[in-house]
């Protein structure tokens, strides 16, 4: 019944956010030419999400591919996929959970680049995993085996429900034999658990970079574990998305958006071992989200979409209830293969699309 009941909201926010924006067969017309770039919109990024679009627009790479990044204020979690629907914004950039959970609720999109994946084991830095599961030190859990212990539920912050937490979190708790109805959760921003988890408001604060920083300056850090042991490289896995529309109208600039932030990620993560490069992304990304950046996410070099490793997210929905146990969502529902030989490392570094 909950499932039934999460499907028809979503249904509801989707179509909402189509009826009053008028998108119907009219052409989108969102790419606009400012001057002899187009223009390609989203919303303000004030999160871990915003290093490849920041880079990409410093560095050059959107221009040289004949783009301009526009930015269209804050949008709510919740209204960023509506967002995309309706035209307000061009493309976002989501977990295959998240667009599996739209679709099944009759949104049109597509995943067309990986994004974030957890690093390969010889990155040693556990700050450029994808999550940590964090404790106060003070507290009673110093373990995952402590939660089975502690009188009552767990109270565990995660920044949205139905997201990488659930995913992650339900894995994690079953390879430990922990009780899912052991858990509540408590939902918040990343930067407001840290204080929670220090006031004993939360238990477990699940958090994401670049707020490593805040949680270690307060001294109070227990890390339970992070996110790559949980699920391998699949444990970060994040998508570019565009409308189904969007995509058929634009496929050029959606070309020319991949070769650009796949450049842009593969940058960043030759900036992991240079001190000073590393440093400067950092500063840059923070100055522009406005909280201090100790490191960003870990960015798959090639792009090119791992069927298998969508599955294993659209079956995790499944498993924590937010799509039911019948669901007809696919993977060929939520994303497509069409831009594949743009995010790949056969890219050359200097390769411009041609419309």
């Amino acid at each position: 019944m909950k499932s039934k009941r999460l499907i028809s909201m979503v249904v509801s926010i989707v179509l909402a956010a189509l009826f009053f924006s008028g998108c119907g067969g009219e052409k989108q017309t969102s790419s606009k030419k400012s001057g002899e770039l187009q223009v390609l919109k989203t919303w303000s990024r004030k999160d871990c999400t915003a290093a490849p679009i920041i880079v990409a627009d410093k560095l050059g790479y959107f221009k040289e591919q004949g783009l301009k990044i526009q930015y269209t204020g804050d949008t709510q979690p919740a209204q960023r996929l509506p967002s995309v629907l309706n035209g307000n914004n061009d493309f976002g950039d989501a977990h295959p959970n998240n667009l599996a959970i739209a679709t099944e609720g009759g949104a049109k999109v597509k995943g067309v680049t990986r994004s974030i994946v957890e690093p390969p084991d010889s990155v040693t830095d556990t700050h450029l995993q994808h999550m940590w599961w964090i404790s106060n030190k003070n507290g009673s859990i110093k373990t995952l085996a402590d939660i089975n212990k502690y009188p009552g539920k767990v109270k565990v912050g995660a920044n949205s429900r139905n997201s990488c937490v659930d995913f992650l979190s339900d894995i994690l708790f079953v390879k430990n034999n922990i009780s899912l109805d052991k858990i509540e959760w408590i939902q918040m921003p990343d930067i407001e658990q840290v204080l929670s988890l220090k006031k004993g408001l939360i238990q477990i604060a699940v958090v994401h970079p670049p707020f490593y920083k805040s949680i270690e300056e307060s001294g109070i850090g227990n890390i339970l574990t992070t996110s790559r042991p949980i699920a391998g490289e699949n444990g970060g896995t994040y998508l570019y998305y565009f409308s189904d529309k969007f995509i058929k109208q634009h496929p050029d600039e959606v070309a020319k958006f991949v070769v650009a932030v796949k450049k842009a990620e593969r940058y960043i993560n030759k900036s992991i071992p240079d001190e000073k490069e590393r440093a400067k992304v950092n500063k840059w990304v923070s100055d522009a989200i406005g909280v201090p950046v100790s490191a960003n996410h870990y960015y798959a070099d090639d792009g090119v979409i791992k069927d298998k490793d969508i599955q294993q997210w659209i079956d995790g929905s499944k498993t924590s209830g937010a799509l039911p146990k019948n669901a007809k969502v696919k993977v060929s529902d939520i994303v497509t293969h069409e831009f594949d030989k743009y995010g790949n490392l056969g890219s050359k570094p200097d390769y411009v699309v041609k419309e």
